[in-house]
């Protein structure tokens, strides 16, 4: 399977989070983002070009910037089309970033196209795969919270509440651009019924929409000694039904949907550190992958659900992040490639290769710094046995 590298330096590029699609509808483009650093936190004054790489001729192409972002998951760029095709083409298609603007959070959409520019008031983190919708969270917060996934701020420390009534999860609007809260974070903590975590500061992380745009799954992770406790949870999007399916005091990390029920997640919750599947609310924990697949790492379905994604972290004497794909029914690992990762790349300014399928399966990206940049790489599947 070949492996070439997507985006050329001397710039830096790189999209960020797994289980995102970076690609526009027809497959020429792929989002990035483009830095001249890639060594230390991103600070308020930091800015990254915000564009689109052109398959065929490796060139990025600038349309913004932005300072709401970070190394590991850029600025959650997303792909929508709230308007369908417009005179037979998809000109109506943008994509979003997030933003400041006045000290707040907000996503921009735009068209490649027209140029046109939207603003959506919240900061996305995931879009529904059914419907003009998006959840967003505050990543101003999260960089006191757990400033790796949090973007840079002014804010002072002190001034973040612990465990605020009115921060948690937002329902944005694609379309109006409109914003209203639909799950507090003090909601979240009084569900658990959990005294040990009161007044610790508290954040929601790694939202993801179930296949039907229906469920949600979140973390809810509170700041303890010199870590964190996370517990794994469920909810409608309009922030009813509201489940915990893993308590505090478990490991979870990295997780997706199957399908509209059914949910895959790494966890210890069965007694050792691995992935296991489960449904929404039954909680039926079964293990995957045992002895094959990585203990954790960022997995994701294929579009057709035969396969799995999946990352490793570097480890070994040199270093080694490794990329592969998992056949399901066949309990089958295929190593895409491993690659090497300096002693420097670790904490805030990693690069997890967070892999990412194109929508037909034939191909995925990933970001990785092996090269001595960070850049973005693509693997063709087409030949996958």
């Amino acid at each position: 399977m070949e492996i070439k590298r997507l985006s050329t330096g001397p710039s830096h590029h790189f999209f960020g989070y797994y289980g995102i699609n970076p690609w526009d509808g027809s497959a020429r483009y792929h989002l990035a983002l483009e830095t001249d650093f890639h060594t230390h936190r991103p600070i308020p004054e930091d800015v990254a070009r915000v564009g689109l790489i052109r398959c065929d001729t490796h060139e990025f192409i600038p349309h913004a910037k932005t300072s709401a972002f970070n190394l590991q998951q850029g600025s959650m760029m997303h792909w929508i089309n709230v308007n369908g095709t417009v005179n037979g083409n998809a000109s109506a298609e943008e994509f979003t970033f997030n933003d400041w603007e006045n000290g707040r959070l907000v996503s921009r959409a735009l068209n490649p196209v027209t140029g046109a520019v939207r603003t959506i008031h919240g900061a996305i983190a995931a879009v529904s795969p059914t419907a003009p919708v998006a959840i967003g969270l505050d990543y101003g917060r999260m960089a006191h919270c757990r400033a790796v996934v949090g973007y840079a701020t002014h804010t002072e420390s002190n001034d973040v509440e612990a465990q605020p009534e009115n921060d948690g999860l937002y329902q944005l609007n694609l379309q109006d651009g409109s914003s209203k809260l639909v799950l507090s974070i003090a909601d979240v903590i009084r569900a658990s019924k959990d005294k040990r975590l009161v007044g610790k500061r508290t954040w929601f992380n790694h939202v993801l929409f179930n296949t039907d745009g229906t469920r949600l799954l979140f973390f809810c992770r509170v700041r303890w000694e010199t870590g964190f406790y996370s517990s794994l949870w469920t909810v409608n999007f309009d922030g009813s039904d509201l489940e915990m399916q893993i308590p505090f005091g478990y490991k979870v990390s990295h997780f997706d949907w199957r399908d509209p029920t059914r949910i895959l997640v790494s966890s210890d919750i069965s007694g050792e550190m691995g992935f296991v599947e489960f449904t929404d609310g039954v909680r039926d924990f079964t293990p995957l992958g045992r002895g094959v697949l990585p203990r954790d790492g960022h997995a994701s379905f294929s579009p057709d659900r035969q396969w799995l994604l999946c990352d490793s972290y570097p480890g070994g004497p040199h270093r080694l992040a490794q990329l592969m794909v998992y056949n399901i029914v066949e309990n089958r690992k295929i190593v895409l490639g491993e690659f090497h990762h300096e002693e420097q790349f670790a904490g805030d300014i990693r690069c997890d290769l967070h892999p990412r399928w194109a929508p037909d399966g034939t191909t995925v990206t990933f970001d990785s710094v092996h090269e001595d940049s960070r850049q973005i790489y693509l693997v063709d599947l087409s030949a996958l046995p």
